[in-house]
């Protein structure tokens, strides 16, 4: 019986250590925000998601009535992993009208480290969520998340 009790109360002391999923399993995460703006305007409502090239989980945020938005690791805790990113932004307005399309391209629709992914020129995949689809999903856009920081990332479309 005294075994048993043992047992259990090591077991016990164990449990938050290896149940949660603490520290250990992820990468090195850095706090996160940042100002998405459509043609010099605040996009507003917009859910902005960054997928770490190399190694970890995807950070997610929503832009407030000023563009601003600041990045939750997949686990809930606030930042992104220190990596490379593949950012997404899906929905959002700029004076109420929904966006649905990126404009422009090259060097001017890029600020900060941010910097284009894809072919601006290339025709949207509506099939896929692309730039022309339905959904406002905009993709081909990239980050570098930093362990120094500060990380605010100024995403212009």
């Amino acid at each position: 019986m005294r075994h048993f009790i043992r047992t259990l109360a090591v077991m016990a002391l164990a449990f938050p250590i290896i149940g949660c999923g603490g520290g250990a399993d992820h990468p090195p995460v850095a706090e996160v925000t940042g100002v998405v703006t459509k043609q010099g305007q605040p996009l507003v409502g917009a859910r902005v998601e960054f997928y770490p090239v190399n190694n970890g989980a995807a950070s997610y945020g929503k832009t407030d009535a000023q563009g601003k938005f600041e990045l939750r690791y997949s686990t809930g805790g606030p930042g992104a992993a220190v990596d490379t990113h593949s950012v997404t932004i899906i929905g959002g307005s700029v004076n109420a009208a929904p966006v649905t399309q990126v404009s422009g391209g090259g060097a001017d629709s890029a600020e900060g480290t941010l910097a284009p992914m894809a072919d601006p020129e290339a025709k949207p995949d509506t099939k896929r969520g692309g730039p022309g689809a339905a959904s406002g999903e905009i993709k081909g856009l990239s980050a570098e998340v930093t362990a120094e920081g500060p990380n605010v990332i100024q995403l212009a479309i």
